[in-house]
């Protein structure tokens, strides 16, 4: 009898242990787990920031999404046409969205060198919400020249692998 007495005392026992561990990792795993979930967002964060550096100090080939792209502001200056780009600028302007057809999300952006519109296929890639004027937009897509400025387009992926990749960037997001 004492044996059974203790075996019934020792399954109780390992039954108080495991919800003694559960309630001690609801409260502090738990937020351990949180804590390393943000941290780990923070590293991304950091990393995004970092290629986004490299993407406008470092020369385009060093980086397989520009390679080929020429700086916005050799575009403009030499009238280039139909050509992939990349650059940033400030929001000068949100224009009402272009929702005949394939829809567009149009914003116009000042660049050192002058001004663009951006057409951004909102039917492709996800809208820029809450952009407004004095944001800082990078972006990569062709570059069409025109009096004012110019045209950027394809700002987002092409599905049929037909045409090189654009993106924007928008406070720490890509939206392509």
């Amino acid at each position: 009898m004492y044996g059974r007495y203790q075996s019934f005392n020792m399954k109780n026992i390992i039954l108080l242990v495991m919800v003694a561990i559960g309630f001690w990792w609801l409260q502090y795993g738990a937020e351990e787990e949180q804590q390393q979930k943000k941290s780990q967002a923070h590293e991304q964060i950091v990393d995004s920031f970092k290629s986004i550096r490299n993407n406008f100090t470092g020369s385009p080939s060093n980086n397989s999404a520009l390679v080929g792209a020429t700086p916005v502001r050799r575009a403009q200056s030499e009238n280039l046409d139909k050509v992939q780009v990349y650059g940033e600028g400030k929001v000068m302007k949100t224009l009402p969205d272009d929702n005949k057809g394939v829809r567009h999300q149009r914003f116009i952006l000042n660049t050192d060198d002058g001004t663009l519109l951006v057409v951004h296929n909102i039917d492709l890639a996800p809208r820029l919400d809450g952009l407004q004027r004095g944001d800082k937009v990078a972006f990569t897509g062709e570059y069409i020249s025109n009096k004012r400025g110019g045209l950027i387009h394809w700002t987002h992926h092409d599905p049929s692998h037909r045409h090189a990749d654009g993106w924007l960037l928008y406070q720490g997001k890509r939206y392509q």
